[in-house]
This record gives structure tokens, sequence and C-alpha cells, in this order.
């Protein structure tokens, strides 16, 4: 019996040693397996805002030379073509940006006690004048004293995103409805924004929030769009470990934002 529990505890030994050792190589080679990953992941952050940066000379460039052509020979359609573009690019660029950013882990400095209702209400308010010019309607339901932390421009920007899409693509004399609510102070944050598309019926809205992204090629060439605002709305929600999806039901399609808000420190 004694020889039986000296063996028993040398092999348990043995067990715990290879346990340990097991864990090591597979902390070591794991590090230097995601390393390159991590590595390229900031390699390609770094490339975005360097492009960024260089690309904004040429097109500044191109615009100036453009607005000369059209003070010495006057405006033609090849000129507004040009410009078009031009804006096109800038938009574009500002988008990448912006994805970049969206992407990066947030430090919770700027995180505070932020007024949701404020920061919602606010932000629908300034899209008012654009959807009336377009003969649209832009309604809200936005719930008082909505509250949690979280950081105020990141609320601005995740509702500007979601409006700005639901404008761009509301059906004629539609309406937009953007509706906040918020179950019991400090819990999750619902943010809702819905507006008529009756062609929706049958599209597959899990490809929505996937970059560049486009559902209808056309469609989105003309009114401006460039498959990023959704995915840049998706990381913001994925930030606050939250999440958004879209929907279609009756004509009108809905997307559906919860945000959590962050822990206090």
């Amino acid at each position: 019996m004694r020889s039986s529990g000296r063996l028993f505890y040398i092999l348990l030994c043995m067990i715990c040693l290879g346990v340990v050792l097991v864990g090591f190589f597979v902390q070591v080679f794991s590090r230097r397996a995601v390393q390159p990953e991590v590595r390229n992941a900031e390699l390609q952050k770094q490339f975005i805002t360097n492009a960024s940066h260089e690309l904004k000379t040429p097109l500044a460039v191109i615009r100036a030379n453009t607005e000369m052509q059209e003070m010495l020979e006057g405006e033609n359609k090849w000129t507004k073509s040009t410009l078009r573009q031009v804006d096109r690019m800038n938009g574009l660029i500002q988008n990448l940006v912006m994805v970049s950013r969206a992407q990066e882990k947030q430090s919770g400095e700027a995180v505070t006690q932020c007024d949701i209702t404020t920061a919602v209400k606010e932000t629908a308010d300034t899209f008012r004048p654009v959807a009336e010019s377009e003969g649209k309607q832009l309604q809200t339901k936005i719930q008082e004293n909505v509250v949690m932390l979280a950081e105020d421009a990141a609320i601005r920007q995740l509702t500007s995103l979601l409006v700005d899409n639901a404008i761009k693509y509301c059906d004629e004399k539609g309406r937009i409805e953007v509706t906040l609510t918020q179950k019991t102070r400090e819990k999750a944050v619902t943010l809702l924004v819905s507006n008529n598309f009756q062609e929706g019926r049958g599209v597959d809205y899990s490809h929505f929030f996937e970059r560049f992204y486009r559902a209808d090629t056309s469609h989105n060439t003309d009114r401006g769009g460039y498959g990023i605002g959704l995915s840049i709305a998706e990381a913001i929600a994925e930030q606050y470990h939250g999440s958004i999806g879209a929907s279609w039901k009756d004509g009108i399609i809905t997307f559906t934002c919860i945000l959590k808000p962050f822990p206090r420190a």
C-alpha cells in the first residue's frame, strides 16, 4: 500500500508537471501564432490613416483645378462630374477613417454619465430639414431621462449613421421614425430607426452590416452610399457589448440597436 501510494503520488506530480508544461508551451506558441495577425491589423489601420492623408492632397488639387477651369471656361457636365467624384472620394476616405477608429478599443477616458436622450434628440433634429427637403417625414419617440455610462460622441455618431441611412433609402413621401427606450435606469438602451421601404421583401438583411456590401448597386450609387456606414454602426454597438440588426415587415424596415453601459470603474 505504501508503494502504491508512492507511485500514485509520483504519477500525480508528473501529470501536474505535464499540465504546467503544456500550458506554458501553448501560451508561448499561441502568442507567436497570434502576433502576426495583431501586427497585420495594426499595419492595416496605419495604412488606412496614411493613405487617407496622402489622398487628400491630390483630391484638393483636382478640385481646385476643376473649379478654376469652370471660372475660365464655364461650368459643363464634365466639370460637374469631376467635382461629384471628388466629393465621393472625400466621403469614402472619411468613412474609411471612421471604420478604423470605430474598431479601436475604447480607452474609457471619454466615457461619462451620458444623457442619451439629449444626444439622440439633437442628432435626429439636425436631419429633420434634410428629410423635409426630400418630401419625407422625420418623427421621434424618445423617452426622457435615458442615461448610461457611454461616450457622447459615439452615441451621436451611431444615431447619425442610422438616421442618414434611413433618409437615403426611405420611399418617396415616406416616414422615418426614431425611437429610444430604456426599461430601467442604468440598464440596456434600445434605439430603433425605421423607414418605409417597399422594396424590402425578400432582401437578405444578414449581409447589411458587411463592409462595402450593396444590396442594389445602382441605388447605392445614386443615393451616395459607400456600404460602410452600417459596418461602423455595428462596430460602435459591439464596443458597448450590444447588438444591431435589421428586419422588414409590412413595407417598413427597422434597425434595432441595443447598447449596454460601460461597467463602472
